[in-house]
């Protein structure tokens, strides 16, 4: 998100863009800096990520304390205020990814006759978040709150495929904790099944988690975050479909519903 502002920063005072406010997007700038910190910042932090003169950052960090949109912490460092918590809850209550998917899922999974799932990960496995089966019963009957591995699952592999490197990290250290054994076998696995992803747009399980599950899995697109928070599968018995058939038939449309969702 900072660097995306800085480039607006950039192109407006190029183009001379009277409409362009400049000092409420170098506030913004300033409020983006926490981005995924988790920590606060010090006022030499914030001029450094944002590149702005430290009179410049003086100035906004005092407007943004005066509205609550920043907060002083004792040691002299800074975090984001309770206004900023509030704006950020609203925007989070207009933007539930679970819920919007809800009903396009449920259309698909009938339409298709296939069973439809979204997850996220958590501490090294995959989360189902909403799940809508198919007529037909699976080996394994996952449901909201069940969680898969991620190395053998296709809606694993496809969260990884899709993840940035802040996100592999955690999902290493999460994977570390869980099977310390196994890491460093799944994580190569994980590598090689992302190529697969990268050549294909989807990635595939063919038995690998149970042997009578056939599944191709997307990644999908969290606008609020700006990143890849979420995969979706579409799940079938393996004795009732041959792979080409599946793949062809519901990767196309599997993708197109990850979209759908995304732009929601």
């Amino acid at each position: 998100m900072l660097k995306t502002i800085l480039q607006q920063i950039d192109k407006a005072e190029h183009d001379n863009d009277r409409q362009f406010i400049t000092a409420l997007a170098r506030g913004l700038s300033l409020l983006s800096t926490f981005e995924n910190s988790g920590i606060t910042l010090t006022h030499q932090a914030i001029c450094e990520r944002t590149g702005l003169p430290k009179a410049t950052v003086s100035r906004l960090i005092y407007t943004l304390l005066k509205t609550e949109f920043l907060a002083a912490d004792r040691d002299g460092g800074y975090r984001l205020g309770m206004a900023s918590i509030q704006l950020s809850a609203t925007a989070w209550a207009q933007y539930d990814l679970t819920r919007t998917a809800q009903p396009l899922m449920a259309a698909f999974a009938a339409e298709n006759q296939v069973s439809v799932s979204l997850a996220k990960e958590e501490m090294g496995e995959m989360l189902y978040l909403a799940s809508f089966r198919s007529p037909a019963r699976l080996a394994v009957q996952l449901m909201v709150g069940s969680k898969v591995p991620i190395a053998q699952t296709a809606i694993g592999r496809a969260f990884f495929a899709v993840s940035d490197a802040l996100q592999r990290e955690a999902i290493g250290r999460n994977m570390q904790t869980v099977m310390p054994a196994q890491f460093e076998q799944q994580w190569q696995l994980l590598l090689q099944q992302s190529e697969f992803f990268r050549q294909h747009g989807y990635s595939l399980s063919n038995g690998d988690f149970s042997p009578d599950i056939l599944a191709i899995a997307v990644g999908v697109y969290n606008r609020a975050e700006a990143r890849y928070t979420h995969s979706l599968n579409a799940s079938v018995p393996a004795s009732r479909w041959h792979v080409n058939d599946f793949v062809r038939d519901i990767a196309p449309k599997l993708q197109r519903l990850a979209a759908r969702i995304s732009e929601r």
